[in-house]
């Protein structure tokens, strides 16, 4: 199994980089990343997903190797992601594309798919980051008046992030100890050092000569929490299924609050609990594909 570039221009739009596999199974599966992660970050559990299935992964601006664009918000962003898969025919293929979207990338995948409801065969989310309901018009206020970043408990962690390392390794070693990462197998964190990693600018941090730093600027990063989707619950109501979201056990609280409410709101939700945190792909690699796979299967004798 090996993975191909994939490089898309969009016609008035960002450029948009990501990879692919070839094998010729029947389904593709669109995948969608993280809020400062990368397609190749879940390489261990996307290496188990491409034995059954082909993958499609394009990477947002501002992460892996999309250059960074102009900030256009969540729904302009998967409005991209949207002409992006038209445009990968060739790669599709005339084959059925079952979505799936880990974090943020999960809710742009709800996002895309409550505009083009034709789009996917079926969902799987991935501990989508969303708030509940009253939780998610409280923060719409805030942000309308500015105040996110002293309210939002993501923001200002994220803007103190550190974001230069002597080499891979230092890096390594630095994200090993941290509370995120501290569950995530070796195989995993290798992948998030390898891939969401770039080579930086000589003597960029003190008198190091050779540096490496983050693909997504820790002020991207901040900015995707800091802002919020537009019409959110309106488009989980109408989200066409079958869905299935999957949420770590150890996840963010609110997160689990709004997955209930999702399959409450909209009967094509399957919510589902598993072990883990918000990260469990990461934690859990064979087991998280085993979930994926699993639902995927559902989903196909659903759609019978």
């Amino acid at each position: 199994m090996q993975f191909h570039p994939v490089n898309i221009d969009l016609d008035g739009g960002p450029v948009l980089t990501g990879w692919c596999t070839r094998e010729g199974h029947q389904t593709v599966l669109f995948f969608t990343h993280g809020n400062g992660f990368c397609g190749r970050v879940y390489q261990p559990m996307h290496e188990l997903l491409a034995q059954k299935h082909d993958l499609l992964m394009l990477d947002i601006p501002g992460h892996g190797n999309s250059p960074a664009a102009e900030f256009v918000g969540w729904n302009q962003t998967a409005e991209y992601l949207w002409q992006a898969l038209q445009s990968c025919s060739t790669i599709v293929n005339d084959r059925d594309v079952h979505a799936v979207g880990h974090s943020l990338g999960g809710m742009l995948s709800m996002l895309l798919a409550s505009e083009h409801p034709d789009t996917f065969k079926s969902m799987v989310l991935l501990d989508p980051i969303m708030f509940p309901q009253p939780m998610f018009f409280m923060m719409h206020v805030i942000s309308r008046l500015g105040l996110t970043a002293a309210f939002h408990p993501f923001v200002k962690p994220t803007l103190r992030r550190r974001n230069g390392w002597s080499g891979r390794q230092e890096a390594f070693d630095y994200f090993h100890k941290r509370k995120i990462f501290e569950h995530w197998t070796d195989e995993s964190l290798n992948s998030y050092v390898a891939h969401a990693m770039v080579e930086s600018e000589p003597g960029r941090i003190g008198e190091i000569s050779s540096s490496v730093q983050l693909c997504c600027e820790p002020t991207l990063e901040a900015r995707w929490f800091a802002t919020l989707p537009d019409k959110l619950w309106p488009s989980i109501k109408t989200l066409p299924g079958p869905v299935a979201m999957i949420m770590g056990e150890d996840t963010y609280p609110f997160s689990l609050r709004a997955a209930r409410q999702a399959q409450r709101v909209n009967s094509a939700v399957n919510f589902s609990q598993v072990p883990g945190g918000h990260c469990f792909m990461q934690e859990y690699p064979a087991e998280a594909a085993g979930y994926v796979l699993k639902a995927l299967i559902k989903h196909k004798s659903q759609l019978k």
